[in-house]
């Protein structure tokens, strides 16, 4: 096995490759959730997540939780055949026949803890599966998630050259009502740019997030590039789709990647801002991530 930190990729590529049967998961990468999705049955998938790797040492995260019953309780058992397979892939962009393991998690949840990831690759310079089923799981209001297992992984490293994001300098961010309020007026701000379709506006609040894309994912044409890779306001200028009511009920505020990101989501995953199809059962939640610079300024970066 190369090792990443060796192999010098001119324009790294980064796949994270997922089998989820039978189990609610939150699957995250450096605590970043790439993947949450608790009623599925069987799903395979795969995300670029060029965006969410750091130079170094990266962390691969399998968070799983029973799923919920009709009425919507939280079971307190796992399915038989309940599985997570998780792996952090790099290659060079446009060679993806030739890729090479960071990062693997093959997790059991039904069986005991200290079976659960035994199926995990073993591989030269890894660190071992980490499992904890005691963190305390996510809470919302009118509802906390009660039962989960943790698993984590040390990816092997990736090249030092590899760019440093605006957000790794970032405060340390604390859930507090003052930082939930702050949060909450950045979303309406960007609400009211949506809700008057104020491209210039829009642009503007997106252009930190735009930048990084671009460098993320090697684009020519920088800023204007991850613009267009993230299609930034088409959704208030789509004739098909409609703003919805701002919603701030039910909301918390969830501090993540270590604490250097925040958002501001329901138990649903919904953000504070929705758009909903004029004719179909549809709905589109804005999905943002912010980082507070050391000015005291929350920066959409995600």
């Amino acid at each position: 096995m190369l090792n990443a930190q060796a192999a010098d990729y001119k324009k790294p590529e980064f796949t994270l490759a997922l089998t989820i049967t039978g189990v609610g998961v939150d699957i995250r990468l450096n605590d970043i959730s790439i993947e949450r999705d608790d009623f599925g049955g069987h799903s395979i998938m795969s995300y670029d997540v060029n965006q969410s790797v750091i130079a170094g040492i990266n962390e691969l995260k399998v968070i799983a939780y029973p799923f919920f019953s009709q009425d919507g309780e939280q079971t307190n058992s796992y399915h038989d055949e309940a599985e997570v397979k998780a792996a952090l892939y790099v290659n060079e962009q446009g060679d993806g026949e030739n890729k090479e393991m960071l990062s693997q998690i093959h997790l059991r949840p039904g069986l005991f803890l200290d079976q659960a990831a035994s199926d995990s690759y073993q591989i030269e310079g890894m660190d071992d599966v980490v499992l904890d089923s005691k963190t305390q799981p996510l809470s919302f209001p009118n509802f906390s998630f009660k039962h989960q297992i943790v698993a984590t992984r040390k990816s092997l490293p990736v090249q030092s050259s590899y760019p440093h994001w605006a957000w790794q300098d970032g405060q340390s961010i604390e859930d507090t009502p003052e930082n939930y309020d702050s949060l909450l007026a950045v979303y309406r701000e960007i609400y009211e740019a949506f809700e008057n379709k104020d491209s210039e506006k829009l642009l503007e609040l997106h252009t930190p997030r735009s930048e990084e894309y671009a460098i993320a994912y090697h684009l020519e044409g920088g800023v204007e590039a991850g613009h267009q890779l993230m299609n930034t306001g088409e959704r208030a200028n789509n004739p098909n789709s409609e703003l919805d009511e701002f919603i701030a009920k039910d909301t918390i505020l969830d501090v993540y990647a270590n604490g250097q990101m925040a958002r501001i989501i329901d138990i649903a995953q919904y953000h504070p801002i929705l758009f909903v199809h004029k004719t179909r059962d549809i709905i589109y939640t804005m999905k943002f991530g912010f980082y507070k610079n050391q000015n005291d300024e929350w920066i959409m970066i995600r």
